[in-house]
């Protein structure tokens, strides 16, 4: 099956957050999401992970997202499944478009965006 077939048969719609900093009187440094777009997406968990610190088992799950098309990702970016209530939230780590045909403009129907992301413990909004 091809990225648009899976795409279009199981994707979901994801929402691209972008960070901003700013450095704050105090001499803080701050940084904030802002939403980006909003894209059609297949999300598929790859593994889990576990490493011990401080004692304690943590788990980290990594993710490859599937994106019709060139997609304007970069890293740090974050990706979310919803826009309100408690959303799953991906950390974006690496961005493929392999064979950059977003680039070349061959093979238009081969062309996609792979993102590699990790799981983020999601931010809880009331």
């Amino acid at each position: 099956m091809s990225v648009g077939g899976l795409v279009a048969r199981f994707g979901r719609c994801l929402f691209v957050y972008r960070p901003t900093t700013a450095v704050e009187t105090d001499g803080r440094v701050s940084r904030t999401y802002e939403r980006e777009f909003e894209v059609r997406g297949f999300v598929q968990p790859a593994s889990q992970s576990s490493d011990v610190a401080q004692g304690r088992m943590n788990g980290r799950t990594t993710t490859a997202i599937y994106l019709e098309g060139c997609a304007d990702i970069r890293i740090d970016d974050e990706i979310h499944d919803k826009v309100t209530g408690t959303a799953k939230t991906w950390r974006v780590t690496g961005v493929t478009n392999p064979g950059e045909l977003g680039e070349t403009g061959a093979a238009p129907h081969l062309n996609h965006t792979i993102v590699d992301c990790v799981e983020v413990e999601p931010e809880v909004t009331l």
